[in-house]
């Protein structure tokens, strides 16, 4: 997959509201990101076809590899640090979270095949038909620059 080889050569981006120095390693954010998020319509559903072999969320450091994306990512948007993963990157599609919500909110059950179909998009790494904004999935990062966003 093509988006596979580019994560190997990529620059990341992660997003903060509190300054962290540089040479700092991120860490998942567990039970405190799962309860920031538990709320949205499509993060169980993700979490219901995430395949085994994909990083929850909630064990995940999140990146991006276009600044600009930092806030379409859900990301803090007080600092920009450019980061270095530290262990495999899994990239996701993030249009296929709205495509799940814009399903549901059209009375498609959780169950249905075309959620099932958008998940798996998402989490197979599948550029969606219409635009892609791209998140990045690591176990942790270390910071290499900070900067004001």
């Amino acid at each position: 997959m093509r988006i596979q080889e580019l994560q190997s050569s990529a620059t990341y981006y992660h997003g903060s509201m509190d300054y962290l120095p540089v040479g700092t390693i991120l860490t998942p954010r567990n039970q405190e990101y799962e309860k920031d998020w538990a709320g949205t319509d499509f993060y169980s559903v993700l979490e219901h076809y995430r395949p085994m072999n994909k990083p929850a969320h909630k064990n995940s450091v999140f990146m991006v590899a276009d600044p600009d994306d930092v806030d379409l990512a859900g990301g803090g948007t007080e600092w920009l640090m450019t980061v270095e993963p530290l262990g495999p990157v899994s990239g996701h599609d993030l249009n296929w979270s709205s495509e799940i919500s814009m399903l549901l909110d059209d009375g498609h059950d959780m169950l249905s095949n075309q959620v099932q179909e958008a998940a798996l998009n998402y989490w197979n790494g599948v550029p969606h038909y219409n635009e892609s904004v791209w998140e990045y999935l690591t176990p942790q990062a270390k910071i290499l620059a900070v900067e004001e966003y």
